[in-house]
């Protein structure tokens, strides 16, 4: 069962070794539970994270790739709107198809719709 997703922002500070990202995983993973990693999100973060972290999370046992599908099209491209960015709009999508929580150092990004699924990196 996923339990949180991990945005662009949580995915880039799990690869500089952020406490406040590992820990939230290791105690998901503890729980029994899965870590969501929206490829749209693990694409974004690439930009300018260490590929070498960015495998070691892909790879985690407690994390779950979830790509994007084309059926989810039409919550994605409302999102977008909304957001103004596909990363953020892919977060939203997994955290609502799973009933999760984002994980994010953005938590103002998601604005009112995210108000109640967000649990901000400070």
């Amino acid at each position: 069962m996923i339990k949180l997703v991990l945005d662009t922002s949580a995915i880039r500070d799990y690869t500089t070794g952020s406490i406040h990202v590992g820990e939230p995983i290791s105690e998901v993973n503890d729980e029994g539970g899965k870590v969501a990693v929206p490829i749209a999100c693990l694409a974004e973060a690439a930009r300018d994270a260490d590929d070498h972290m960015l495998g070691l999370l892909a790879e985690h046992e407690a994390t779950t790739l979830v790509p994007l599908l084309g059926e989810d099209w039409p919550f994605i491209v409302h999102n977008l709107r909304v957001l103004g960015r596909l990363d953020l709009a892919s977060a939203m999508l997994t955290a609502a198809d799973h009933g999760a929580h984002i994980l994010t150092a953005e938590p103002d990004a998601y604005g009112e719709p995210g108000s109640s699924v967000v649990i901000p990196i400070y």
